[in-house]
């Protein structure tokens, strides 16, 4: 955006800033307000948007992505077809060994997950 355009932002919404103040003062609704004062609806909206929209990005500090710290996720180790056992796939935590065995309902594996979730 050019310096031009920045100005006449800037212009227009210190016209705008008295006259929303104004009609949220006054007690009317907005539409009767924007009638009375020969002012467009859509006019006042934008520039009520505009505002709160400005007001916004002074009081909320930049999001910073460069220095965030990663994302980490656990670890878990996951075997296939142990020996000795019929178990399709073995799960190994901390608190707890899941081993799903070929066949498994669908119902039984969510009900696992979840309480699995609960212990995690």
């Amino acid at each position: 955006m050019d310096e031009l355009t920045r100005v006449k932002i800037h212009f227009r919404m210190e016209h705008w800033m008295p006259l929303i103040k104004e009609c949220q003062a006054s007690g009317m609704s907005v539409k009767s307000w924007c009638q009375q004062n020969d002012i467009k609806e859509s006019a006042y909206y934008y520039w009520l948007k505009r505002i709160r929209r400005e007001a916004c990005a002074k009081q909320l500090p930049a999001v910073q992505t460069e220095n965030q710290k990663p994302v980490e996720f656990a670890k878990l180790r996951v075997e296939t077809g142990t020996a000795g056992t019929d178990a399709a796939v073995i799960i190994h935590l901390p608190s707890a060994t899941v081993e799903v065995r070929e066949g498994t309902s669908q119902k039984t594996l969510v009900s696992v997950i979840l309480a699995l979730k609960a212990l995690c």
